[in-house]
């Protein structure tokens, strides 16, 4: 009875397990159990879920940081791509058009030719017919593409892996030694573009290229390049190329020779065969190579291949091209900017121009004178003005700067002619006095050649021996002013320097002293020097013609002349100009020397022909060595016979009209003869004599 439990009992231990168990909650809601042991009783389990999370977390910072790279390199590309295409559109703008590229960019052809028909010149462009491809042999186009674009068949006018491969190149070289450009590029900066080296031209040269690509077949486009690309020595074009260097169509090539023209493209000056023989083999050679790498000649072929027919290249003919410069020079004056083909008729003697040419070399080697940088110059002229022989220089190839119509120099003693021509037009006649004796002006004593004075001289005679005193003397009687007036009368635009004028302290060039030496050949008449006859267009009509008669007029008496005349030839004959003699004519001319021998002069006539000859330096600089010197009785009196030696090959013999002296009867010319003879045998200097004296009378010439 005692263990059994009532109903209060067991409500009360329910009620007693129940605030337990709400304890119990309370307490863990209090004091929660340690996560580990809260999620998972498993640790394997636990190691899983924190590694997924972890791999989770870096995918996604990975994933931002290629996103804000994506972005910003898209930003980045759209920048770029935005700003190219505004280039393009830029650029695109004033793009050439295309057209005809046969067309494109045409400069008119300039043939110059001699009096006789032969081309001694051509300025602008040498361009021959056009030439199809389909008719060259094979070779002739493979030696082309192997070198300036093997994949010309294969891209669309630009070759992004040759520009690629060029740039790497040229880093590593650190200079530009390998191009880029497809033979359309160099098609478009050749006929389309200007040569300038910037990003414009370069892009627009693209576009070009593709464009040109789009428009025409390729065969088409190579025609068109090998019409337009320049060979060197003027020759524009395979067909010109081909007859410049070969004599020969482009058809009739051998490989040997489409491998020299395809070697002159890198650099025509200097690998042309008429420049540099070896030169023009060893860049052909590379050709070879070249071919033998593409597959379009074998090995052997290419060892076998000789270049014999370089032997006969001649070299460039440089006798004319002074001569066709000066032409050119004259039509652009006559005709303004030229349009189109034209052909210059000139006065040029061909004949006469080669073999003056190589007497000139002849006496500059005989003389050293290239190695001692000795420059000459030779001008010819008939008496209407017309100009048979121009040469402006030693060697055109060298320097084209053209001397004979450019270089101003001091004449020398070749001015004295004007002086004595005053004095006759003043009344003195050639066997009148003057004193070659000492004298000053001021602080300048001028002296003779060797310090020789010989006292009274009739003018004949101090004009044969270039006595410098009397020339001065002479000048200062007669007055400078009338001497300058003279001198510029007969074309030589010259001041008063004072009383040095007589020994030519002044500057003039060949072509104006041969102009001023004209009328005194020509009986008095002169005549304004001309080089070009006529202009002649395609078609054959006259674009210009000169007509030298309307600009000829007298500046000078006949009769008077004959005393002059008289008085130039003993110059040749008996004076200082002894080596200018000509066989079978009658040659009269003066030397002139200008100070320290920097200037060497021969000017002179014979038969119609009025010829000049300068030597000289450049830099202005003396013509001395030691003892020697070049003076105007020297090397160019010798140049003067040889050059109008041939260029009165064919023309008469022109017989001087006598010259009759008038012997003076007073009393004064007898006392004169008198003093001239006691000179002549003691042959010293005397007294100097001042200006002053001379102008009062000292120097006496006799009365009329």
């Amino acid at each position: 009875m005692g263990r059994t439990t009532s109903g209060r009992g067991r409500k009360d231990k329910a009620a007693g397990r129940k605030r337990q168990s709400s304890k119990a909650a309370v307490s863990v809601k209090k004091n929660p159990p340690t996560r580990r042991y809260a999620r998972s009783p498993s640790k394997k389990r636990v190691s899983r879920r924190r590694k997924s999370s972890q791999s989770t977390s870096a995918v996604r910072s990975w994933l931002r940081l290629i996103g804000k790279i994506v972005l910003r390199a898209s930003a980045v590309v759209f920048v770029v791509l935005l700003g190219a295409l505004t280039a393009l559109i830029i650029y695109a703008r004033d793009l050439p058009t295309i057209g005809d590229l046969e067309m494109a960019r045409h400069e008119p052809r300039i043939e110059i030719l001699a009096s006789t028909g032969e081309i001694i010149g051509i300025r602008g462009r040498d361009r021959g017919p056009s030439v199809d491809i389909e008719s060259l042999p094979p070779h002739v186009v493979d030696a082309f593409l192997a070198t300036e674009d093997r994949n010309f068949y294969h891209h669309v006018g630009i070759n992004p892996v040759a520009i690629l491969r060029a740039l790497v190149v040229n880093l590593k070289a650190g200079d530009i030694e390998q191009g880029g450009s497809t033979i359309t590029q160099q098609l478009v900066k050749n006929l389309l573009l200007t040569p300038d080296r910037n990003l414009r031209r370069k892009v627009q040269e693209m576009l070009l290229a593709l464009k040109i690509e789009a428009i025409y077949e390729k065969d088409e486009i190579l025609s068109f390049y090998l019409n337009a690309v320049y060979f060197g020595n003027g020759a524009y074009g395979l067909e010109a190329a081909a007859r410049r260097y070969f004599a020969k169509s482009p058809q009739e090539l051998t490989i040997a020779e489409a491998a020299v023209l395809a070697g002159l493209l890198k650099a025509p000056s200097r690998y042309a065969p008429t420049h540099d023989r070896e030169a023009a083999i060893s860049r052909a050679e590379v050709v070879l190579s070249a071919m033998v790498e593409a597959d379009m000649l074998t090995a052997g072929e290419a060892a076998e291949i000789t270049f014999p027919s370089l032997e006969d290249i001649a070299q460039q003919d440089p006798s004319a091209a002074y001569a066709a410069d000066y032409a050119y020079l004259k039509a652009r004056e006559a005709l303004g900017e030229i349009q189109q083909n034209i052909t210059i008729h000139t006065t040029i003697d061909y004949a006469a121009m080669q073999s003056a040419v190589h007497a000139q070399q002849d006496l500059l080697d005989k003389y050293d004178l290239n190695g001692k940088k000795v420059q000459s110059a030779v001008v010819v002229m008939d008496e209407n003005g017309a100009v048979k022989v121009l040469i402006g220089g030693n060697d055109y190839l060298e320097s084209s700067y053209n001397r004979a119509v450019s270089a101003r120099r001091q004449p020398g003693s070749a001015f004295k002619p004007f002086v004595y021509l005053t004095a006759l037009e003043e009344g003195f006649r050639p066997e009148d006095l003057i004193n070659d004796q000492r004298l000053t002006i001021g602080d300048w004593a001028p002296e003779n050649y060797k310090d020789i004075y010989v006292g009274m001289v009739p003018l004949t005679e101090a004009m044969a021996r270039s006595l410098n005193a009397a020339a001065i003397m002479l000048q200062e009687e007669v007055g400078r002013s009338r001497v300058v007036d003279v001198s510029n009368r007969l074309g030589l635009n010259i001041n008063d320097p004072g009383p040095s004028l007589a020994l030519g302290v002044t500057v003039v060039t060949p072509l104006q002293l041969a102009t001023a030496y004209l009328p005194l050949s020509s009986g008095g008449i002169d005549a304004t020097p001309f080089l070009v006859n006529r202009i002649t267009a395609e078609d054959g009509s006259i674009l210009y013609e000169n007509r030298p008669e309307q600009a000829s007029k007298r500046v000078l008496d006949g009769d008077m002349l004959i005393a002059f005349d008289h008085m130039m030839r003993q110059v040749v004959t008996s004076g200082s100009g002894r080596r200018a003699g000509l066989k079978g004519h009658y040659a009269a001319g003066k030397t002139g020397t200008s100070q320290s021998s920097r200037d060497a002069w021969f000017a002179g006539y014979a038969s119609g022909l009025v010829g000049v000859v300068w030597m000289g330096r450049d830099d202005d600089t003396p013509m001395e060595w030691g003892r020697e010197s070049i003076s105007g009785s020297g090397p160019p009196a010798e140049l003067w016979s040889e050059v109008m030696t041939v260029a009165l090959k064919n023309i008469p013999v022109r017989e001087p009209t006598p010259y009759i002296a008038r012997p003076r009867s007073d009393g004064l010319l007898a006392h004169l003869k008198t003093l001239l003879g006691e000179n002549r045998r003691q042959e010293k200097p005397v007294k100097p004599i001042s200006i002053e004296d001379l102008i009062k009378g000292e120097a006496a010439r006799g009365t009329q």
